[in-house]
Parts: structure tokens; C-alpha cells; sequence
């Protein structure tokens, strides 16, 4: 399912409060809002709106490595499963001009390792130790050939 009013544009410093509507993370944790607000103003992430109202965003930084790195997805939880992470994951995909792009998540976080499957990304390694018993799996996706 997707939402056919979904609208994909790039996020800077003036979306952290729209970015605050579907992250609550930002409200509980300081060290995460000050981490968002530092990315946003590299300005390579992107925000989804669906009807103008926020659903999503990714953060895309060069701290890993100087590659593109999707350091961050969130999906709102009413806009789940209807293709907006889908969308927002494209959209960083085709947004930089390196011939790879890394990101990340928990070995645990099984929605998130579904997506990457689906869309293409190969696994490129492990980081252990970051949280406990949960380690980081690393992934890459190659833009095809010109």
C-alpha cells in the first residue's frame, strides 16, 4: 500500500520542529536531538509529508568513512507499511553522487532489514558491542552503471 499524496523534499534545520511530531525520541533524549539537528544542517536528509503533515524522515550525513550514510529512518506510526520508508530510502538512494551508499541497524530491528532486502541492499559487515547482545549490521546499496 502507498499513500498517494506522499511528497518527498529536502529536509534542513527550520523541520526539526515537524521532525518532532513523529519522533518522540527528541523530547526524551537531548544527545539525539542535538545528533538530529547537526545532520539536518548538512543538508542531505529528507522529510515525507503525506497531506502536508509530516510522516517521515531520513538522515543522511558522509561521517562513515566520507560515504553517504543513511544514519537515521523514521516512519510515524499511523504511516507504516504503506511505503513511505520505501520512498524516503529511494530518495536517498538517487540524491548522492557517490557509486555506494552504507547504512545501518540492529540485528533486531526486523521491519527495518525487511526493507533493506527488498530494495536491494547487500550485507557489509558486523559491529559488535555498540548494544548489548544486539549487534549493528551494516549495508550497502551500489548505484547500477551509468
Amino acid at each position: 500500500m502507498s499513500h498517494p499524496d506522499l511528497e518527498i523534499r529536502r529536509a534542513g534545520p527550520a523541520d526539526i520542529t515537524l521532525i518532532r511530531t513523529i519522533d518522540s525520541r527528541l523530547e526524551a533524549d537531548p544527545g539525539h536531538a542535538r545528533f538530529v539537528a547537526r545532520v539536518l544542517d548538512m543538508g542531505e536528509s529528507w522529510l515525507a509529508l503525506v497531506g502536508g503533515a509530516p510522516a517521515g524522515y531520513a538522515l543522511v550525513s558522509r561521517q562513515f568513512f566520507d560515504r553517504p550514510f543513511v544514519d537515521t529512518l523514521v516512519v510515524g506510526q499511523a504511516h507504516r507499511r504503506r511505503g513511505v520508508a520505501q520512498a524516503l530510502m529511494s530518495r536517498c538512494e538517487t540524491a548522492h553522487d557517490d557509486d555506494r551508499l552504507f547504512t545501518s541497524t540492529n540485528r533486531s530491528n526486523r521491519p527495518m532489514r525487511a526493507l533493506l532486502a527488498k530494495t536491494g541492499w547487500r550485507g557489509s559487515g558486523v559491529i559488535h558491542n555498540l548494544d548489548p547482545d544486539d549487534p549493528e549490521l551494516v549495508f550497502v546499496k551500489f548505484r547500477p552503471p551509468a
